[in-house]
């Protein structure tokens, strides 16, 4: 049992490290965010097929109260919010920068409805949805920093996102 918790410290101190430097960088002079971190399981993640696959361990996910979750992983950190179908519509996706973005359906998750690569389809998708509210999940490298993150945060709530 020693080698297996040995591997698990090996593995997860890094996000949790991560964690710890993204809510240092979010508590300190800039803050005004209210946040909560725990680590949790259930997440999905797009196979080399490009099919939804379940993950069942935990990773470590930061909740900014009323703008997003941070999902840090082994691979890559997310930030997920949403937007309304309204505010979609037209949306530019340019405001964002260069990242890499994917959105889909808040009843529906596994339902896709665009990504930073099909920016122009986006909006047509969503009319046609039945949905009032989508996800929009922004993808980071894992050794971004957390002055990084924390300027996509501002960017985020200028422009209206929500969780």
């Amino acid at each position: 049992m020693e080698g297996i918790r040995e591997q698990l410290n090996r593995l997860y101190r890094p996000l949790d490290e991560r964690a710890h430097e993204y809510i240092a960088e979010m508590t300190k002079l800039h803050g005004g965010f209210k946040i909560e971190c725990g680590f949790y399981n259930g997440h999905y993640h797009k196979n080399s097929e490009g099919n939804y696959q379940p993950d069942a361990y935990p990773i470590p996910v930061i909740s900014v109260k009323g703008l997003c979750d941070i999902e840090i992983d082994f691979d890559g950190n997310s930030i997920t919010s949403k937007l309304t179908k309204e505010q979609i519509i037209g949306f530019d996706w340019n405001l964002l920068g260069k990242v890499r973005f994917e959105v889909y359906g808040v009843n529906d998750f596994l339902r896709d409805y665009g990504d930073d690569q099909s920016t122009c389809e986006i909006s047509k998708s969503v009319q046609n949805s039945e949905e009032n509210e989508f996800f929009i999940s922004i993808f980071i490298p894992v050794n971004e920093s957390g002055e990084s993150v924390l300027k996509l945060l501002r960017k985020i709530q200028k422009h209206g996102f929500y969780y």
